[in-house]
């Protein structure tokens, strides 16, 4: 990557971004049975979920010039300007979108949100197989926007993503971040968390 301009590897981070951004090898083991149950608000059709952890490193891969690197999500780099719905595997379509997102905030030391379940039979589907634990995983779409790039002798590069738009969220089978869930307690404003910036 030194053999790039900062602006160059963003660019090329962006290009491979909307097939590759949501794909990869987390550097952590996932927790194991990840996810809880007794967070979901059925009444409500509600599930607060963790967006980017603490932990969210994790091993990429650039197939066309076959470099692998470490990318890490600064948690206080997101904008949320453009995140609104919750759509089913990354496909942002009128007919896969299954839910709205509400409160995302910094909480914890991690970027959270509400999703409120819509109610026709495919958001219902989905909304049920968080009930079952079926699915517990979440996954973040979004557009690198400035990096930081470390480089160490015989290890992968370090790039921390320290400004990022979040476009979208979607329920998937196994998200790219290991801490990506069902978060642990129902998300309430407390003076303890705080709305994430925006880009204006």
């Amino acid at each position: 990557m030194s053999k790039r301009t900062k602006e160059q590897i963003i660019a090329r981070m962006n290009e491979v971004g909307k097939m590759n951004r949501f794909c990869g090898h987390g550097v952590r083991q996932r927790v194991e049975g990840g996810g809880d149950v007794a967070v979901i608000d059925v009444e409500n059709r509600s599930i607060p979920f963790i967006l980017v952890s603490r932990n969210n490193a994790g091993e990429r891969y650039d197939w066309w010039s076959g470099e692998v690197y470490i990318e890490e999500l600064d948690v206080n780099g997101a904008r949320l300007d453009e995140l609104q719905t919750f759509f089913k595997d990354h496909d942002q379509r009128v007919d896969t979108a299954i839910g709205r997102i509400e409160n995302a905030r910094m909480e914890d030391g991690q970027i959270k949100s509400d999703v409120i379940f819509g109610t026709d039979d495919d958001a219902s589907r989905v909304f049920q197989k968080y009930q079952d634990r079926i699915k517990t995983d979440v996954s973040v779409g979004y557009y690198v926007n400035d990096i930081i790039i470390t480089s160490k002798r015989d290890e992968p590069d370090h790039v921390l993503v320290t400004d990022y738009t979040i476009v979208e969220l979607s329920a998937v089978w196994k998200g790219f971040d290991k801490g990506a869930t069902m978060g642990r307690a129902f998300a309430k404003p407390t003076g303890e968390s705080k709305k994430l910036r925006n880009s204006d």
